[in-house]
């Protein structure tokens, strides 16, 4: 089980280099896997002046710009792809409106995994898509490649931030490739919340079925993740993480520097974008400032 097929969406020949790193580290197990490299162009939104007529040289000038960086980005593409165990293809494509984001989930729709970088302050050609739309939007799971990627030599510590809701478990699932050439597998429960259903609360696991080494207070929901994965043949501990008065976002940061983790996975928007606009959350911080590979799934 891998991923065999993956948009890496590109906008800039530095951040192309990022991507190459994190293929290479998806590309170690061996596993045939085809990349589509994607650059899209953009719609420009376009405002008349004063007098009512419409800047003409404003919209060719953007084509102009966009068609030559995207063949800056395919020709090193092309380059470069020929290093890792892949077959290949660079597609430059126009988007209908001025967020790009839309196109490479419509791509995304036949692939295992999308592939995208965050923005980097020091690179204007990543600000043209916020990310925060490509990843509420995807039904494919995103891993995201911080702009201050230092890779590891291989993907070896794995966290799964697991809070029991439906985001956080396809994120679990969806991550089964990643983590089966792991050395280690966490599943992370930060202050676990009372169930929110009668159901849930219960839901028992019965006394036989527990991993021993379970933290005593294990939620249930945790027991019956770790016990999935044990049927793909992947050793998962489960860490009950105390927030010591921090968000928690602050705390689960922290749990993944402390730890040196090497990709975080977590649910994406699991409460509204809205709620998360205003009160801010999980996601969005994790958007901001991401301290590792981060696979993020809806």
């Amino acid at each position: 089980m891998s991923y065999r097929t993956v948009i890496a969406y590109i906008r800039s020949t530095q951040e192309l280099q990022r991507m190459f790193k994190a293929l290479a580290l998806l590309a170690k197990d061996g596993e045939p896997m085809h990349v589509t490299g994607l650059y899209v162009i953009p719609t420009p939104v376009i405002y008349s002046d004063a007098s009512g007529f419409i800047d003409a040289s404003f919209y060719e000038g953007h084509l102009k710009h966009h068609q030559k960086n995207a063949e800056d980005v395919a020709l090193l593409f092309q380059q470069q792809i020929s290093n890792y165990s892949t077959t290949s293809e660079f597609l430059i494509v126009r988007s209908e409106n001025d967020n790009a984001s839309q196109t490479v989930n419509e791509f995304g729709m036949a692939a295992d995994l999308i592939l995208a970088g965050q923005a980097d302050p020091d690179d204007p050609e990543t600000q043209i898509t916020p990310l925060d739309q490509l990843v509420y939007n995807t039904k494919t799971p995103a891993l995201i490649v911080p702009y201050n990627f230092h890779p590891p030599r291989n993907i070896r510590q794995l966290a799964i931030a697991f809070n029991g809701k439906y985001e956080a478990s396809s994120a679990a699932f969806d991550a089964l490739p990643l983590a089966r050439n792991c050395a280690t597998v966490r599943i992370v429960w930060i202050n676990a919340p009372k169930p929110e259903s009668e159901e849930a609360a219960t839901t028992v696991i019965p006394d036989p079925m527990r991993d021993p080494n379970a933290p005593r207070g294990a939620p249930d929901i945790a027991l019956r993740l770790q016990q999935a994965y044990q049927r793909h043949d992947i050793a998962a501990s489960i860490d009950l993480v105390p927030s010591d008065g921090q968000t928690v976002q602050d705390r689960l940061r922290d749990y993944v520097e402390t730890n040196n983790i090497d990709v975080l996975i977590m649910g994406a928007y699991s409460q509204s974008r809205l709620k998360e606009l205003i009160f801010g959350g999980v996601t969005r911080s994790f958007l901001a400032n991401m301290p590792c590979l981060t696979l993020f799934s809806r």
